[in-house]
């Protein structure tokens, strides 16, 4: 009578187990992660180490209108999450994780695909107009009024002379 209960209860708590321990390494390794990213915001507030360029974070003008109020939205939620300690992130995480969050997965997937289409159209478009400014330059130089110096051949073909 005992063994069957026992054997039972292997099979309906060994799932639960399984599952809970996943999504316990889940929530484990986005606390890691919220972890690094703290010493590295709170490295980064000395003036010595203010970086020169700015980051792909920083890059935000790619922002589609919709996915602005998110993207301010997510970035409220992560100056609220550095005041959280780490046994209440490993929560908060553990909860994300139990409840699952396709949906937003699948919408930040789209954002990002929004947002790299957003960055080649805007590099394309420099390049672009570079190239009508080099093109206008040239009909420029092409039409006499040469500044500078001269170009390579003629500034070979002027040193044979002498």
């Amino acid at each position: 009578m005992i063994l069957p209960i026992v054997f039972l209860a292997f099979f309906i708590l060994l799932p639960f187990a399984l599952v809970f321990s996943v999504t316990a390494c889940i929530a484990t390794s986005r606390t890691r992660a919220w972890r690094k990213k703290l010493a590295q915001d709170q490295e980064a507030a000395h003036p010595e180490s203010v970086p020169l360029a700015p980051t792909e974070e920083e890059e935000d003008d790619f922002l589609d209108t919709e996915d602005e109020a998110d993207y301010h939205a997510q970035k409220a939620e992560e100056r609220a999450d550095m005041q959280l300690t780490p046994r209440q992130k490993f929560r908060k995480e553990f909860k994300k994780a139990w409840s699952g969050n396709a949906k937003d997965a699948q919408k930040q997937k789209e954002r990002e695909e929004r947002r790299k289409l957003a960055k080649a159209v805007a590099r394309e478009v420099e390049r672009r107009e570079r190239r009508r400014a080099r093109q206008s330059d040239q009909a420029g130089t092409s039409a006499g009024e040469t500044e500078g110096l001269p170009s390579y051949n003629n500034a070979v073909a002027g040193d044979k002379k002498h």
